[in-house]
């Protein structure tokens, strides 16, 4: 072992010593951030675990958001590469780490947003090549196959992204062990020292009710549970007969009766439900309290949830989904000041399910936070699927412009044309078709007949192929209110699927819109891109069965996501053209899509994706399997997006920090 890595392996159970290097000040484990990319630096820099994997180990504190943190390898100033790390969402974080042969520093982003913030280092531990082996054979088999083929071949950069995809996920059911590895106890004096005098923070008042299936076991679990809180001004109000509720207010004087004067308190105060048999865990009101004083304008948070033994992660807050798969739950707390005005005043009406929709849809993303740590633990409910609420019937069919870039491969345009114009019922739509210098005879027959449909126009563009510029051009062409990015590998199986995207393009907030692509033997290609999967973007649930519901259900129903596809990719022309459209000049060929969705988003239009269309995708045609393409083939494209969006691929908010960014299906990060 050399020196360097042999002073690693000394230190591998100790805390390893943070001072702030940019936009951080404080002295450890205590900092304050001063933007939302703070960077802390490993003070003793000889313990640097050069061209080796290593196990880095860290804490952050149970009151700050856990995004992934970021950690930057450096060569003097430079950055020469970076990983995400998993999201500590139950206080402590574990992942695998590899630096570059040249690296000098070491930094680390543990947070992604402004304010104070408590992290430290416990371990960072080098892995000999025996357990790099023993981790890969533990993993997923395929992936660690193309470690080694791609290690073989000598493209480093895609072994080790093969390694993390091999190995960097965890399969849900193994949350006991996880949370065993990974869970803190909140330290008072340590990273959850509070940040505010407690004697003087809002109060929570909780509201349980009592009936004939409340057993005394839950009763006192619950109870048990509040008595536990490090923050100490909650009142537990019991809906119940008084005779009920009277020996229990003997247990503790912040527990009493519900009655009439429920309400009364401070606007700043907080008021929410629990049920008899939930338990919360000892941080949970802490968590709460911290949060929301941070954010003086949020007039609600929930919380993750852990039930039967596993996790219950959710997103941020996402008004579709809730309004079709209720996914909040509980915990959910309101500022009591707004509460009043959106419940009924005799306590005996509040209930607890229409209170949190009562709550939430008056009101803003912002005013909303989500806390991603699962702070309570709660009896089982099966998952409801609401009927959609009827949209209002717009007067007229918008005019429809479908933009589809093409070059060669008469067979696959023929098909993904033809079945467009035959299957489609949409009334009033046009196709532009952009041919990047096709010289195939067959596919230049294909585009002469094509042209002869009067709803069929070509335009020919010359030059390297640039994704982005074609459907740049073709929109310059569009005479339709909205546009649809389509791929000349996309065919159409259904007739309203157009119906569809466009009923979503023309709601009020609605940015893109993309749909459920499916392989051509049914399984899913395409319900939604993660940002940061991959540590770029990827398809969550690619390759699962076209069944397969998803992460909480969300392939079932309309909701919210980060972005979609541009191989069908819907959004209002005028919106498209104010976020300037594709980035031609920057992302000609990757993650164009991505970034007009995220800059879409900026403008206040938020990206949809539905499983109401379904289309099918012959992706890969002409492109190589992902496991061996090249990182560098387009190697600009991907250090600009990562620099452009890095805080989105750290903390994607319609994804969750405790999921793998290395596992198409949800698992454990």
């Amino acid at each position: 072992m050399d020196p360097v890595s042999a002073r690693v392996a000394e230190s591998k159970r100790t805390i390893v010593d943070l001072v702030p290097a940019l936009d951080a000040e404080g002295q450890a484990p205590h900092f304050e951030a001063l933007s939302t990319r703070p960077w802390l630096t490993i003070a003793a820099q000889p313990r640097l675990p050069r061209s080796r994997w290593f196990k880095i180990r860290y804490r952050l504190s149970l009151y700050d958001r856990p995004a992934r943190p970021m950690i930057s390898f450096r060569r003097g100033s430079q950055e020469i590469g970076w990983h995400l790390l998993p999201g500590p969402v139950l206080g402590r974080g574990e992942g695998l780490a590899i630096a570059p042969d040249e690296t000098t520093d070491i930094w680390i982003s543990p947070v992604a947003q402004k304010g104070r913030f408590s992290f430290l280092i416990e371990a960072i531990e080098i892995l000999d090549v025996a357990e790099v082996l023993r981790l890969g054979g533990r993993g997923d088999r395929g992936r660690f196959i193309s470690t080694l083929a791609t290690f073989a071949l000598g493209w480093r950069p895609e072994a080790e992204m093969n390694f993390r995809w091999a190995t960097q996920h965890a399969p849900l059911s193994s949350w006991p062990s996880y949370q065993k590895r990974l869970s803190v106890t909140a330290d008072l004096g340590g990273p959850e020292l509070p940040r505010r005098d407690w004697a003087n923070a809002p109060m929570v008042k909780l509201v349980a009710r009592l009936d004939d299936a409340t057993t005394p076991a839950r009763i006192d679990g619950a109870i048990e549970a509040l008595r536990a809180q490090i923050f100490p001004r909650w009142t537990l109000l019991i809906a119940g007969a008084a005779g009920q509720v009277a020996p229990l207010a003997a247990k503790d004087a912040r527990i009493r009766r519900l009655d009439v004067d429920a309400l009364a308190g401070e606007d700043r105060d907080l008021l929410g439900f629990i049920a008899f048999g939930d338990r919360l865990k000892p941080h949970a009101l802490a968590c709460f309290i911290e949060t929301m004083e941070r954010a003086p304008d949020a007039v609600s948070a929930y919380c993750d949830e852990e039930m039967d033994l596993a996790p219950v992660f959710k997103p941020d807050w996402s008004p579709r989904f809730e309004a079709r798969r209720p996914y909040v739950g509980r915990l959910l707390l309101a500022r009591l000041g707004f509460a009043r005005g959106h419940v009924p005043p005799a306590p005996e009406a509040i209930e607890e399910t229409s209170f949190a929709r009562k709550i939430l849809f008056d009101l803003g993303r912002k005013e909303v936070l989500h806390i991603p740590r699962p702070l309570i633990e709660t009896q089982w409910r099966d998952p409801l699927i609401l009927p959609r609420a009827p949209r209002d019937k717009m007067t007229s069919a918008p005019r429809v412009t479908i933009v589809m870039p093409t070059r060669d491969h008469a067979a696959m345009l023929r098909r993904s044309v033809t079945t467009l114009l035959e299957r489609t019922a949409y009334p009033a739509f046009d196709l532009v078709i952009v041919d990047n210098g096709s010289t195939d005879p067959a596919a230049l027959a294909t585009l002469s007949a094509m042209e002869r449909d009067p709803r069929v126009t070509r335009i020919d563009v010359a030059g390297p192929f640039n994704f982005s510029r074609l459907c740049n051009l073709g929109a310059a062409r569009a005479t339709g209110e909205v546009l649809v990015f389509l791929n000349n590998d996309i065919e159409i199986t259904e007739g309203h699927w157009l119906d569809e995207l466009v009923a979503c393009a023309c709601e009020p907030a609605t940015g893109a819109v993309g749909c459920m692509l499916l392989y051509p033997d049914g399984r899913i290609q395409h319900a939604g891109i993660v940002v940061g999967m991959g540590e770029g973007g990827g398809h969550c649930d690619a390759g699962l069965a076209a069944s397969a519901s998803g992460w909480l259900q969300r392939n079932e129903v309309v909701h919210e996501i980060s972005a979609v596809t541009g191989a069908c990719l819907a959004v209002r022309r005028e919106r498209f053209l104010a976020a300037r459209g594709f980035d031609e000049l920057r992302l000609p060929i990757e993650f164009n899509d991505i970034d007009l969705c995220l800059r879409l988003e900026e403008l206040g239009y938020q990206t949809v994706w539905t499983p109401l269309a379904r289309l099918t995708h012959f992706e890969s045609a002409s492109r190589g399997k992902a496991t061996f393409r090249r990182l560098d083939a387009h190697a600009k494209e991907r250090a600009y997006f990562q620099s452009r969006w890095a805080d989105r691929l750290r903390d994607d908010p319609f994804y969750h920090p405790g999921l793998s960014l290395f596992s198409l299906a949800c698992a454990l990060a």
